[in-house]
């Protein structure tokens, strides 16, 4: 590709971030996607028990919920 047309796709993807209004929605989904693995995995570690294969996917999910409310509470707030 050349520099130029590079360029023509950054300015446009930067230009579509400024005007996303569900910024912080998009940022809180894979954050607590993240986050919620990161402590199933822990709770999975306390636990020590025969679980540990539950535990990622259901602290996956309950962060992603949480990154959703706490995205979608944001966004509104900055609508007003």
């Amino acid at each position: 590709m050349t520099q130029k047309y590079i360029r023509q796709i950054n300015r446009k993807l930067v230009y579509d971030m400024k005007e996303d209004k569900n910024k912080y929605l998009a940022m809180g989904i894979p954050l607590g996607l993240c986050f919620g693995a990161c402590i199933g995995i822990i709770i999975g570690i306390v636990m020590n028990g025969g679980n540990f294969i539950f535990c990622i996917p259901l602290g996956a999910g309950l962060g992603m919920l949480i990154g959703i409310v706490v995205g979608s509470v944001l966004d509104s707030n900055n609508k007003k």
